[in-house]
């Protein structure tokens, strides 16, 4: 087994179930502006949003832009005046409510805790991360949580990376391991990096060709890889 020290997290649909948490506070946000929620609005939003992030993986766009511009898109298509700006700012305060968790996800975390140093990693907004964060029972486990926003560089970049590592204070990159379910973010990530790569696959996706280190299904199958 591969000496690893250091199991580097990934936040959304890792560790919480940000399509959950999504949805929640994207009801509760653009309700109180006349917007009526249902599922086929949310399908449309959740398409632009992925896009955007996406995009700015790239570099293609800014942190700053994207809280608006997806509501932005949103609204013109569905040729509704709700106020952008108000609607982002609503929507991130909700989101930062939300933190439900990737069931069983917990108990394997609490499992590794004491045998490897684990740290968040994630391109998540800072205010949405924190507020989540200081509600949720995970927090204890994790030496720190480096979050993209803070650090002026996102996923996959290998600034990003750099200064994960540079901070943790081990040069040595065999002792890392990333575990994530975003193939462009975590996983191109962690190969750009030469970081050993876990990825999170709960729905059999395609890899696409890339040479992950391990792949799971189940977030307890990480103890079988570790232990």
């Amino acid at each position: 087994m591969k000496d690893y020290k250091y199991l580097l997290f990934d936040a959304d649909n890792t560790l919480f179930d940000f399509n959950k948490c999504e949805n929640e506070a994207f009801r509760l946000a653009v309700t109180p502006f006349g917007v009526e929620y249902t599922d086929e609005i949310y399908a449309m939003y959740h398409v632009i949003n992925d896009n955007l992030w996406k995009l700015l993986e790239k570099g293609g766009t800014t942190r700053d832009e994207l809280k608006v511009e997806r509501y932005r898109q949103l609204f013109e298509t569905l040729g509704c005046d709700a106020d952008c700006v108000s609607v982002a700012k609503s929507y991130e305060k909700c989101l930062g409510n939300q933190y439900f968790e990737i069931e069983g996800n917990y108990d394997v975390v609490k499992k590794l805790y004491g045998k490897y140093k684990l740290y968040v990693i994630t391109n998540g907004l800072t205010t949405v991360q924190n507020s989540r964060f200081s509600k949720s029972r995970l927090t204890p486990l994790f030496e720190k949580i480096y979050i993209s926003e803070q650090m002026g560089a996102s996923k996959p970049s290998s600034a990003f990376f750099d200064e994960v590592i540079r901070d943790i204070g081990d040069s040595e990159l065999s002792h890392y391991l990333v575990i994530g379910d975003s193939l462009t973010s975590d996983i191109d990530g962690a190969i750009g990096y030469g970081i050993d790569s876990c990825w999170y696959n709960r729905d059999l996706s395609d890899s696409g060709g890339r040479d992950i280190t391990y792949e799971i299904k189940e977030m307890s199958e990480l103890l079988s890889i570790l232990n």
